[in-house]
């Protein structure tokens, strides 16, 4: 029985629109009334998300959760409190940042509560309205962040043979330090080894003694991965990345722009198909 279910947001939940329609958040507050947890998990980080936990019904709500940065963070969503974290160490962070200073991307750094953004592009500003707010800076080097946990960090370019290309060029350290994934069709992501989004559901699971095979997990892309090889089932959205269709137990035959979330909620738990 599904006790608990992880759902991804961009290109998941979130519509083009950066919304959620209207059937699913009937599909989530019913979910909810049968006792079931409904979580976000997000690569973003928690403040990011505020407005969608309001649309669904979870903004600052007790025993309500959300998974974010990749899985380095889980806070109940009553004063964002936070249960969990896992940064990069300080050196491995420094390390990324001055690699993607040589490469043509914008260099993201992830605080708990702030992104950094190197190499701005209008691109990449357009692409983050409506999702969050970025500081654009231009230090070469990350010591003003030297005293602030670092969560992830990530190279940003629309090509992903060129993202690629980077993660081919890595040193073995580098790779034997980092999880690394990719989201959205621009975003080659890095976080402490052993850190995705499947730890923070494996963490929601026993933080609630929840069975972790009574979970689900929803989603759409590479960053995604995690979580949907450590939930009890995995479902993909129809636009799923390629790449992870044969790492999940069934393909919505929805798009995130047709209330693909609500359509699994409906199908594999409402009515236990």
């Amino acid at each position: 029985m599904i006790s608990i279910i992880a759902s991804d947001l961009d290109e998941t939940l979130l519509n083009t629109n950066k919304h959620v329609d209207a059937y699913t958040i009937e599909q989530i507050k019913k979910v909810s009334d049968h006792g079931i947890q409904f979580v976000c998990a997000t690569g973003r980080p928690f403040i990011s998300i505020q407005n969608t936990l309001k649309e669904i019904g979870l903004y600052d709500k007790e025993n309500t959760y959300t998974i974010s940065l990749n899985g380095a963070c889980v806070t109940e969503n009553k004063n964002n409190r936070i249960l969990y974290m896992q940064p990069m160490d300080h050196s491995l962070a420094e390390q990324i940042y001055k690699i993607g200073l040589q490469y043509d991307v914008c260099v993201q750094v992830y605080t708990i509560d702030t992104v950094y953004a190197y190499h701005l592009n209008d691109d990449e500003r357009d692409f983050l309205k409506g999702r969050m707010q970025v500081k654009e800076i231009h230090e070469t080097d990350l010591s003003f962040l030297k005293a602030v946990p670092i969560m992830k960090v990530l190279y940003e370019n629309t090509s992903f043979d060129y993202l690629q290309s980077i993660d081919a060029s890595l040193s073995t350290n580098i790779r034997q330090a980092c999880d690394l994934s990719y989201s959205s069709a621009r975003y080659f992501e890095f976080n402490k080894k052993g850190v995705h989004k499947g730890i923070g559901l494996k963490f929601l699971c026993d933080h609630l003694h929840i069975d972790i095979k009574d979970s689900m997990a929803i989603g759409d892309n590479i960053n995604d991965l995690g979580m949907l090889k450590t939930a009890g089932i995995a479902i993909g959205v129809k636009n799923l990345h390629p790449l992870i269709k044969d790492q999940v137990d069934h393909i919505c035959p929805y798009t995130h722009n047709e209330n693909a979330v609500g359509h699994i909620l409906h199908d594999y738990v409402l009515t236990k198909k």
